[in-house]
Protein backbone atom coordinates (compact mmCIF):
# COMPACT_ATOMS: atom_id res chain seq x y z
CA UNK A 1 0.00 0.00 0.00
CA UNK A 2 1.15 3.58 -0.88
CA UNK A 3 2.37 5.84 1.75
CA UNK A 4 0.86 9.13 1.81
CA UNK A 5 2.54 10.76 4.95
CA UNK A 6 3.39 13.33 2.57
CA UNK A 7 -0.04 14.66 1.60
CA UNK A 8 -1.61 14.50 4.83
CA UNK A 9 -2.20 18.35 4.68
CA UNK A 10 -3.81 18.44 1.10
CA UNK A 11 -7.50 18.31 -0.05
CA UNK A 12 -8.39 14.67 -0.10
CA UNK A 13 -9.54 15.37 -3.74
CA UNK A 14 -6.44 16.67 -4.62
CA UNK A 15 -4.08 13.25 -3.33
CA UNK A 16 -3.20 11.63 -6.64
CA UNK A 17 -4.07 7.91 -7.29
CA UNK A 18 -1.74 5.37 -6.93
CA UNK A 19 -0.09 5.12 -10.51
CA UNK A 20 1.18 0.85 -11.18
CA UNK A 21 4.26 0.52 -12.34
CA UNK A 22 3.28 -0.13 -15.63
CA UNK A 23 0.96 3.06 -15.85
CA UNK A 24 4.61 4.94 -14.85
CA UNK A 25 6.54 3.42 -17.86
CA UNK A 26 3.92 3.71 -20.19
CA UNK A 27 3.65 7.74 -19.24
CA UNK A 28 7.62 7.93 -19.14
CA UNK A 29 7.87 6.81 -22.34
CA UNK A 30 4.76 8.67 -23.33
CA UNK A 31 5.97 12.27 -22.48
CA UNK A 32 9.59 11.52 -23.87
CA UNK A 33 8.82 10.54 -27.32
CA UNK A 34 6.21 13.63 -27.38
CA UNK A 35 9.31 16.15 -25.85
CA UNK A 36 12.30 14.78 -24.42
CA UNK A 37 11.48 15.18 -20.72
CA UNK A 38 12.43 12.11 -18.70
CA UNK A 39 10.56 11.66 -15.60
CA UNK A 40 12.95 9.34 -13.33
CA UNK A 41 10.98 7.29 -10.59
CA UNK A 42 12.41 10.40 -7.94
CA UNK A 43 10.09 12.81 -9.87
CA UNK A 44 7.16 10.22 -10.22
CA UNK A 45 5.29 11.63 -7.60
CA UNK A 46 5.33 15.15 -9.33
CA UNK A 47 4.31 13.43 -12.67
CA UNK A 48 1.37 11.39 -10.63
CA UNK A 49 0.74 15.69 -9.11
CA UNK A 50 0.20 17.07 -12.34
CA UNK A 51 -1.36 14.12 -14.48
CA UNK A 52 -3.95 14.35 -11.68
CA UNK A 53 -4.76 17.72 -11.79
CA UNK A 54 -6.04 17.35 -15.82
CA UNK A 55 -7.80 13.78 -15.01
CA UNK A 56 -9.85 15.64 -12.08
CA UNK A 57 -10.69 17.86 -14.86
CA UNK A 58 -11.94 15.48 -17.15
CA UNK A 59 -13.75 13.35 -14.52
CA UNK A 60 -10.94 10.64 -15.36
CA UNK A 61 -10.05 8.38 -12.72
CA UNK A 62 -7.46 6.07 -13.93
CA UNK A 63 -3.98 6.62 -15.20
CA UNK A 64 -4.24 4.14 -18.19
CA UNK A 65 -7.88 5.48 -19.31
CA UNK A 66 -6.09 9.21 -19.50
CA UNK A 67 -3.47 7.81 -21.36
CA UNK A 68 -6.25 6.17 -23.93
CA UNK A 69 -8.10 9.77 -23.99
CA UNK A 70 -4.74 11.91 -24.63
CA UNK A 71 -3.52 9.33 -26.83
CA UNK A 72 -7.32 8.50 -28.74
CA UNK A 73 -9.50 10.84 -28.25
CA UNK A 74 -10.47 13.72 -30.74
CA UNK A 75 -9.42 16.35 -28.26
CA UNK A 76 -6.12 14.31 -27.39
CA UNK A 77 -4.16 16.73 -28.97
CA UNK A 78 -5.37 19.91 -26.73
CA UNK A 79 -5.17 17.76 -24.00
CA UNK A 80 -1.49 16.78 -24.42
CA UNK A 81 -1.07 20.84 -24.61
CA UNK A 82 -2.43 21.38 -21.39
CA UNK A 83 -0.72 18.72 -19.55
CA UNK A 84 3.44 20.11 -21.09
CA UNK A 85 2.25 23.72 -20.15
CA UNK A 86 1.63 21.67 -16.28
CA UNK A 87 4.61 19.68 -16.77
CA UNK A 88 7.30 22.21 -18.81
CA UNK A 89 9.01 24.18 -15.81
CA UNK A 90 8.84 27.81 -17.69
CA UNK A 91 10.36 29.67 -14.73
CA UNK A 92 12.59 32.35 -16.72
CA UNK A 93 13.39 35.84 -16.47
CA UNK A 94 15.04 38.92 -17.86
CA UNK A 95 18.49 38.12 -18.02
CA UNK A 96 18.53 35.13 -16.12
CA UNK A 97 21.49 34.17 -16.16
CA UNK A 98 23.96 37.29 -15.97
CA UNK A 99 26.95 36.09 -16.89
CA UNK A 100 26.22 34.41 -20.07
CA UNK A 101 24.73 37.66 -21.02
CA UNK A 102 27.97 39.15 -19.62
CA UNK A 103 30.19 37.45 -21.66
CA UNK A 104 28.03 37.89 -24.69
CA UNK A 105 28.03 41.31 -24.51
CA UNK A 106 32.09 41.60 -23.13
CA UNK A 107 32.98 38.93 -25.15
CA UNK A 108 31.10 37.21 -28.43
CA UNK A 109 29.44 40.28 -29.63
CA UNK A 110 32.93 41.90 -30.03
CA UNK A 111 34.66 39.44 -31.69
CA UNK A 112 31.49 38.31 -33.93
CA UNK A 113 30.81 42.03 -35.18
CA UNK A 114 34.62 42.48 -35.70
CA UNK A 115 35.27 39.04 -37.48
CA UNK A 116 31.52 40.02 -39.82
CA UNK A 117 32.64 43.84 -40.09
CA UNK A 118 36.07 42.11 -41.78
CA UNK A 119 33.78 40.37 -44.70
CA UNK A 120 31.81 42.86 -45.24
CA UNK A 121 28.75 41.31 -43.32
CA UNK A 122 26.13 43.20 -41.23
CA UNK A 123 23.64 40.40 -40.53
CA UNK A 124 23.40 38.95 -37.12
CA UNK A 125 21.13 36.03 -35.87
CA UNK A 126 20.29 34.93 -32.62
CA UNK A 127 18.02 32.01 -31.20
CA UNK A 128 16.38 31.31 -28.07
CA UNK A 129 15.77 27.72 -27.50
CA UNK A 130 13.55 27.15 -25.20
CA UNK A 131 12.29 30.71 -24.96
CA UNK A 132 9.41 30.38 -22.81
CA UNK A 133 7.11 33.59 -22.56
CA UNK A 134 9.69 35.38 -24.13
CA UNK A 135 11.99 37.07 -21.14
CA UNK A 136 15.46 35.50 -22.91
CA UNK A 137 14.98 36.25 -26.45
CA UNK A 138 14.00 39.99 -25.76
CA UNK A 139 16.90 40.01 -23.71
CA UNK A 140 19.05 38.84 -26.67
CA UNK A 141 18.06 41.91 -28.45
CA UNK A 142 18.22 44.09 -25.91
CA UNK A 143 22.22 43.20 -25.55
CA UNK A 144 22.99 43.42 -29.14
CA UNK A 145 21.18 46.74 -29.32
CA UNK A 146 22.86 47.79 -25.84
CA UNK A 147 25.91 47.01 -27.54
CA UNK A 148 25.53 48.83 -30.80
CA UNK A 149 24.86 52.12 -29.04
CA UNK A 150 28.36 51.66 -27.52
CA UNK A 151 30.21 51.07 -30.43
CA UNK A 152 31.70 53.93 -32.48
CA UNK A 153 29.24 55.14 -35.31
CA UNK A 154 31.69 54.36 -37.86
CA UNK A 155 33.89 51.53 -37.39
CA UNK A 156 37.44 51.12 -39.23
CA UNK A 157 35.99 49.77 -41.80
CA UNK A 158 33.58 52.68 -42.28
CA UNK A 159 30.54 50.63 -41.73
CA UNK A 160 27.72 52.35 -39.79
CA UNK A 161 26.58 50.67 -36.64
CA UNK A 162 23.16 51.43 -38.10
CA UNK A 163 23.58 49.04 -40.93
CA UNK A 164 23.43 45.96 -38.56
CA UNK A 165 20.26 44.04 -38.97
CA UNK A 166 19.81 41.39 -36.48
CA UNK A 167 17.04 38.95 -35.94
CA UNK A 168 16.16 37.45 -32.77
CA UNK A 169 13.97 33.73 -32.93
CA UNK A 170 12.00 32.58 -30.01
CA UNK A 171 11.02 28.81 -29.94
CA UNK A 172 9.01 27.18 -27.21
CA UNK A 173 6.89 23.56 -27.33
CA UNK A 174 4.41 25.56 -25.12
CA UNK A 175 1.93 27.41 -26.98
CA UNK A 176 0.19 29.36 -23.88
CA UNK A 177 3.74 30.69 -23.41
CA UNK A 178 4.50 31.73 -27.21
CA UNK A 179 1.22 33.37 -26.80
CA UNK A 180 2.47 35.71 -23.81
CA UNK A 181 5.56 35.97 -25.90
CA UNK A 182 3.73 37.42 -28.50
CA UNK A 183 1.91 39.93 -26.40
CA UNK A 184 5.04 41.11 -24.66
CA UNK A 185 3.65 42.07 -21.54
CA UNK A 186 4.89 41.65 -18.24
CA UNK A 187 4.33 41.51 -14.40
CA UNK A 188 5.95 44.32 -12.59
CA UNK A 189 7.60 41.41 -10.56
CA UNK A 190 8.90 39.78 -13.88
CA UNK A 191 11.08 42.76 -14.46
CA UNK A 192 11.76 43.90 -10.88
CA UNK A 193 15.21 42.23 -11.98
CA UNK A 194 16.27 43.55 -14.95
CA UNK A 195 19.08 46.15 -14.78
CA UNK A 196 17.93 49.84 -14.68
CA UNK A 197 19.71 51.00 -17.69
CA UNK A 198 17.82 48.35 -19.54
CA UNK A 199 14.86 48.55 -17.61
CA UNK A 200 14.53 52.13 -18.53
CA UNK A 201 14.95 52.11 -21.96
CA UNK A 202 13.80 48.89 -23.08
CA UNK A 203 10.11 48.18 -21.20
CA UNK A 204 7.19 50.80 -20.77
CA UNK A 205 4.33 50.81 -18.35
CA UNK A 206 1.26 50.41 -19.67
CA UNK A 207 -0.75 49.92 -16.47
CA UNK A 208 -0.66 50.70 -12.68
CA UNK A 209 -2.13 50.15 -9.24
CA UNK A 210 -2.85 52.89 -7.18
CA UNK A 211 -0.26 55.10 -8.86
CA UNK A 212 2.37 51.70 -9.03
CA UNK A 213 2.88 50.32 -12.20
CA UNK A 214 1.81 47.07 -12.57
CA UNK A 215 2.48 45.76 -15.89
CA UNK A 216 5.42 46.89 -18.61
CA UNK A 217 5.63 46.09 -22.28
CA UNK A 218 8.71 45.61 -24.65
CA UNK A 219 8.76 48.58 -26.89
CA UNK A 220 8.67 48.20 -30.46
CA UNK A 221 12.59 48.89 -31.25
CA UNK A 222 13.49 45.33 -29.60
CA UNK A 223 10.03 43.89 -30.76
CA UNK A 224 10.19 44.54 -34.42
CA UNK A 225 13.88 42.34 -34.18
CA UNK A 226 12.25 39.57 -32.36
CA UNK A 227 9.86 36.72 -33.85
CA UNK A 228 9.07 33.57 -32.00
CA UNK A 229 7.53 30.26 -33.24
CA UNK A 230 6.47 26.65 -31.84
CA UNK A 231 9.46 24.05 -31.92
CA UNK A 232 10.38 20.82 -30.52
CA UNK A 233 13.98 20.21 -30.13
CA UNK A 234 13.51 16.27 -30.03
CA UNK A 235 12.10 16.53 -33.83
CA UNK A 236 14.37 15.49 -35.81
CA UNK A 237 12.99 17.22 -38.84
CA UNK A 238 13.04 20.33 -37.78
CA UNK A 239 15.98 23.13 -38.69
CA UNK A 240 16.87 26.68 -38.08
CA UNK A 241 18.42 28.78 -40.08
CA UNK A 242 22.01 29.55 -39.29
CA UNK A 243 22.59 31.81 -36.51
CA UNK A 244 25.19 33.40 -34.77
CA UNK A 245 24.58 32.74 -31.56
CA UNK A 246 22.22 30.01 -29.61
CA UNK A 247 20.60 30.17 -26.26
CA UNK A 248 19.63 26.92 -25.12
CA UNK A 249 19.58 26.89 -20.98
CA UNK A 250 17.90 25.13 -18.29
CA UNK A 251 15.87 23.61 -21.09
CA UNK A 252 17.94 19.87 -21.38
CA UNK A 253 18.31 19.69 -17.36
CA UNK A 254 15.18 16.68 -17.38
CA UNK A 255 16.51 15.07 -20.67
CA UNK A 256 18.04 11.78 -20.22
CA UNK A 257 21.84 12.28 -21.53
CA UNK A 258 21.62 10.56 -24.98
CA UNK A 259 18.51 12.64 -25.78
CA UNK A 260 20.53 15.82 -24.37
CA UNK A 261 23.94 15.04 -26.64
CA UNK A 262 21.68 14.49 -29.60
CA UNK A 263 19.82 18.21 -29.18
CA UNK A 264 23.30 19.98 -28.69
CA UNK A 265 24.63 18.14 -31.56
CA UNK A 266 21.65 19.40 -33.73
CA UNK A 267 22.22 22.88 -32.33
CA UNK A 268 25.72 23.10 -33.05
CA UNK A 269 24.88 22.05 -36.89
CA UNK A 270 22.76 25.33 -36.35
CA UNK A 271 25.23 27.54 -36.04
CA UNK A 272 27.39 29.31 -38.27
CA UNK A 273 30.80 29.25 -38.78
CA UNK A 274 32.35 30.75 -35.60
CA UNK A 275 29.10 30.70 -34.06
CA UNK A 276 28.44 30.31 -30.34
CA UNK A 277 26.35 28.49 -28.71
CA UNK A 278 25.22 28.98 -24.85
CA UNK A 279 24.83 26.27 -22.40
CA UNK A 280 22.91 26.53 -19.21
CA UNK A 281 26.80 24.70 -16.73
CA UNK A 282 26.22 21.53 -15.83
CA UNK A 283 23.76 20.52 -18.29
CA UNK A 284 26.26 19.14 -20.84
CA UNK A 285 29.70 18.35 -19.52
CA UNK A 286 32.84 17.53 -21.81
CA UNK A 287 30.87 17.88 -25.03
CA UNK A 288 33.40 16.72 -27.97
CA UNK A 289 32.28 17.25 -31.19
CA UNK A 290 34.04 17.93 -34.33
CA UNK A 291 34.70 21.83 -35.25
CA UNK A 292 33.03 22.71 -31.52
CA UNK A 293 35.29 24.22 -28.93
CA UNK A 294 35.35 25.32 -25.67
CA UNK A 295 34.93 29.08 -24.82
CA UNK A 296 36.54 29.91 -21.62
CA UNK A 297 34.00 32.51 -19.63
CA UNK A 298 34.31 33.06 -15.90
CA UNK A 299 30.82 31.10 -14.58
CA UNK A 300 29.53 29.90 -18.23
CA UNK A 301 29.52 27.23 -20.59
CA UNK A 302 29.98 28.64 -23.94
CA UNK A 303 31.04 26.13 -27.62
CA UNK A 304 31.87 27.87 -30.57
CA UNK A 305 32.10 26.50 -33.94
CA UNK A 306 35.18 26.95 -35.26
CA UNK A 307 36.23 28.72 -38.53
CA UNK A 308 34.30 31.88 -39.72
CA UNK A 309 32.62 31.48 -43.30
CA UNK A 310 30.17 34.31 -44.73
Amino acid sequence: MEHREENWNLPADSIPPAMSATEYEVWQKFIQDRCGLYFTQTRQRYLRQRLWERMRLCAIKSYSEYYRYVVYNSRGGDEWAEILTLLLNNETSFFRHVPSFDALARYVLPELTKEKSRHGVTSMTMWSAGCAAGQEAYSLAMTFLEFLSSTPPIDEKGMSRTSWQLMVTGTDIDLPALDKARRAQYKASEVRYMPEAQRNRYVRVVSEDKGVPSNYKVVDTVRAVTQFGHLNLIDPAYWVSAQDVIFCQNVLLYFELESRLAVVQRLCQCLNPGGFLFLAPAEVVGLKLPGIQLVRQPDSLIYQRTSYRP
